[in-house]
């Protein structure tokens, strides 16, 4: 028996005598129970809970809370493994009637009896599990809004090259190099001459001398403000690209160069959408804002921080005081989800944190003609420490209560392939075996499911005769949203488990994100941007990298990570990497996406 959770949506329908949520049967077992005691959970952001009937994780503050029996996620596999070994023994044994030994006989017998009872179990399944694939609903996004014609936007490709003309590269504090604070007074200047209308009809706040904050002030001060991100920076360009990384080319209709698309397309493609809407007479009903950092690729402690206290001191937004962020993040990634063709529009709902570990020892030393006879070497110690960590990866969270993987196939199930579709459909059943599919699958979709432990650094000695009076090493991990940095700590200690080695963390301390909602107003605002202008589906996602919405996170209930372009899987190699690069069309989509979005939220009078 265990706790059993229903969202307010399906508690109303247990109440309803023609129930609308998908698994009828579950509200029908409920109801028979009725008679048992409810209770009411009442923490909003607290622990995470799953809807028993509809599998979503929502609404916990409204959820009720019962005893009922689970499913065992491993009856199924475990039956078929019993059928086909009970099978083989009966096929291989006599007839019962043909034995000799009574006992023999009466074994036959009993084994005859379980491979029956065993087949009926499977066949009564096969039914549930046609049942709820055929039951799979079509996700419909409604938008009003004619299909987007991008042609006019073309001219936004040129301007995108403009800027990946100016080199605002930033370096943190382990690089020779300085960052070069007048590229990004460049870059201002040309965003003011290719978007006048932004310029003279919005206020703009230069933020700590080079981030930037645009306020389009809306008619209706009752609907709560919402806020696009982007950041001025890029990371350096080492290696040999087609085209020079700073030359801004426009190459048979193909924009090249740093900040292609991380992340001056969508600086351009926010700024061109405002342009835009106000050319044609547009007025929002809802203030919008465009907050601009100029050091994300260094963390943002000057450039979003201030940001964030700009908006609570001169904006005077209070906590939760923005209807929604929209910053960077996943992209349209075609091949993402095996089994759907075309891409999916991935939105980061959460975000994971970081933390560096530093493990170090302390030794005697000594000359190395004479190592030590009783004891290991220093660090021989650390490399059993680093292999005990790399060899017990952290759990995968793949579960209806845990944030992700699980949500993101149920969010696009009615897309799958029929394999594929009957898997997502019965994820009760069939969670162990897709869990352990993504994790062999490819990196990223194992990085999706668990906190990652990746050893970086290892410092040891400094002459090749000296035995090391001290060795260190550093493991950098990735928090998945379901775990905390003093669990992952934690873990690391009790792996380890020895006291010869001291433990710490070292830096990157940034704790997961809250996750966000995926049934909300604000999500569907994406999704029908998305299904206006492109035609694909949406679906929610981790952001497994850190983006300046760490910054942001009581500001606002509902952030979002993405950008609208559409990718091959074999392409995210560009980030960061070699030969970045956008086609001028999916530049002019990237200004239609945004004006969709603006516009999706202004019709909105539900914040």
């Amino acid at each position: 028996m265990s706790d059993l959770l229903l969202c307010g949506p399906c508690s109303d329908d247990l109440s309803s005598p023609s129930p609308s949520t998908l698994n009828i049967q579950k509200l029908s077992r409920l109801r028979r129970r009725r008679k048992k005691k409810y209770a009411f959970c009442d923490s909003p952001y607290g622990s995470k809970h799953a809807c028993f009937a509809c599998a979503m994780n929502e609404d916990c503050n409204t959820s009720l809370v019962k005893k009922a029996r689970t499913i065992n996620q491993y009856n199924f596999v475990i039956s078929l493994a019993t059928f086909l070994c009970l099978s083989c023994v009966v096929s291989a044994a006599p007839s019962p009637a043909e034995a000799s030994n009574p006992l023999l006989s009466q074994a036959l017998l009993v084994l005859t009896a379980a491979r029956t009872i065993v087949m009926y179990t499977l066949i009564a399944i096969v039914p549930v599990l046609a049942f709820n694939t055929l039951t799979c609903p079509p996700r419909k996004v409604d938008h009003t809004r004619p299909p987007a014609k991008f042609s006019k936007f073309d001219k936004y490709g040129e301007v995108l090259a403009e800027c990946l003309k100016i080199p605002t590269i930033s370096h943190d504090s382990t690089s020779d190099e300085k960052t070069d604070y007048s590229q990004l007074s460049k870059l201002r200047s040309l965003l003011a001459s290719s978007f006048p209308n932004v310029h003279s009809k919005l206020s703009l706040a230069v933020v700590n001398s080079h981030s930037l904050v645009y306020k389009w002030s809306g008619s209706d001060p009752s609907l709560s403000p919402i806020m696009l991100c982007a950041h001025l920076d890029v990371v350096p360009a080492p290696g040999t690209w087609s085209h020079p990384p700073f030359a801004g080319k426009i190459v048979d209709g193909v924009i090249w160069g740093r900040g292609a698309i991380d992340n001056k397309h969508n600086v351009v493609g926010q700024l061109a959408a405002v342009e835009e809407l106000l050319g044609a007479g547009f007025q929002p009903r809802r203030t919008v804002y465009l907050a601009m950092g100029h050091d994300e690729e260094i963390s943002g402690t000057q450039g979003a921080a201030f940001i964030a206290e700009h908006m609570k001191s001169v904006e005077k937004i209070g906590p939760n005081g923005l209807a929604a962020i929209f910053d960077e993040g996943p992209m349209m990634v075609e091949g993402a989800l095996p089994g759907i063709k075309g891409p999916v529009a991935l939105v980061a709902n959460s975000e994971k944190g970081a933390v560096t570990i530093e493990i170090k020892i302390e030794a005697e030393g000594g000359h190395s003609s004479m190592p030590p006879i009783k004891e290991q070497n220093s660090i021989s110690i650390i490399a059993d420490a680093v292999n005990k960590l790399e060899n017990n990866q952290f759990p995968a969270h793949f579960s209806a209560s845990s944030a992700g993987v699980y949500q993101q196939l149920l969010l696009v199930r009615p897309y799958f392939s029929p394999a594929m579709k009957v898997i997502t459909s019965n994820l009760w059943l069939f969670a162990p075996l897709m869990k352990r599919l993504l994790l062999g699958a490819s990196n990223a979709a194992a990085a999706m499911l668990r906190t990652t432990t990746a050893t970086t650094v290892i410092k040891g000695g400094t002459k090749t005769n000296v035995l090391p009076y001290e060795v260190k090493a550093y493991v950098n991990h990735r928090i998945h949203p379901d775990e905390s940095i003093e669990s992952v700590i934690e873990r690391d200690r009790t792996i380890i488990n020895d006291p010869r080695v001291k433990i710490k963390a070292y830096d990157m301390l940034v704790p997961p994100s809250p996750v966000s909602s995926i049934t909300n107003a604000q999500f569907s605002w994406i999704e029908k941007s998305v299904s206006s202008v492109f035609s694909n589906p949406t679906t929610c996602s981790i952001m497994i990298g850190n983006t300046d919405t760490r910054w942001y996170w009581d500001l606002s209930d509902s952030i979002y990570r993405f950008s609208p372009v559409e990718l091959n899987i074999k392409d995210l190699s560009m980030f960061h990497g070699l030969d970045e690069r956008l086609s001028v069309d999916g530049m002019s989509r990237i200004v239609q996406y945004y004006m969709e979005l603006i516009n999706n939220a202004d019709e909105d009078n539900s914040l």
